[in-house]
């Protein structure tokens, strides 16, 4: 990797822990275990199935989130050899609509029920030494008890694919920023590095960390380790 790259990495891994005025004991600590569900559909289009929920150390509380999705993209016609690929990895563009509900079980959490309705267009960018960079822009229109907001959001990442012995590994770090309109103010930071790793096929897992700033509710300030299990059909 160029040096230029490495300072890039370098530098979303450092925001993950120094990133924002909140310190590490402002942060409470989050367990999310993460199932995806990838169906086929045609070569443009895909299914994409979401549950993950959301535990924090300590306390009692438990979010559930469940959404449903629709991604598309175009033939990538001047590299007709990425057809048959995973497309949302290996294509320069595509876009995706969903639909997502988060709630409590039982209605034990502190926050209401959200519905939100979801666009987003996903960019990627090849980078010397097999290196890619992805920007990501994404709209939410949220539903929040009957309390409608928009919320817009903005990602940027690296990854590179590895090859470990016929295990097809690809680490990543990304960072994202949140713009509320409940506030008029860009109220949430979040940084992430993980790796999603293929078992077979049709299967792959995901463990990641993450840290969450938020300046305006405290709630939102997390510390997270995830675990994604995902399947592709």
């Amino acid at each position: 990797m160029s040096r230029g790259l490495r300072l890039v990495f370098f530098a979303l891994l450092a925001g993950s822990t120094l990133s924002g005025p909140a310190r590490a004991a402002d942060h409470e600590r989050a367990f999310v275990p993460e199932i995806d569900v990838f169906i086929k559909t045609s070569d443009l289009t895909r299914v994409f199935l979401l549950w993950d929920s959301t535990r924090v150390q300590g306390t009692n509380y438990t979010d559930n989130e469940f959404g449903v999705h629709l991604d598309m993209t175009l033939k990538p016609f001047l590299r007709p050899n990425l057809r048959e690929a995973d497309w949302a990895r290996y294509r320069y563009l595509w876009t995706r609509v969903g639909y997502l509900q988060l709630g409590s079980p039982d209605n034990r959490g502190s926050g209401p029920t959200e519905r939100r309705a979801i666009a987003e267009l996903t960019g990627r960018v090849p980078l010397p030494q097999q290196v890619w960079l992805i920007n990501r822009a994404r709209l939410d229109l949220r539903d929040l008890g009957g309390e409608f907001s928009k919320r817009a959001r903005f990602r940027v990442g690296i990854e590179r694919e590895f090859n470990f012995g016929g295990v097809v590994t690809v680490p990543y770090a990304q960072a994202e920023v949140f713009y509320d309109t409940r506030f008029s103010a860009w109220n949430r930071e979040l940084y992430q590095v993980g790796a999603e790793v293929e078992i077979s096929k049709h299967w792959r897992i995901e463990p990641y960390v993450s840290r969450q700033n938020d300046s305006y509710s405290p709630s939102g300030n997390l510390d997270t380790l995830g675990l994604a299990l995902k399947y592709f059909r």
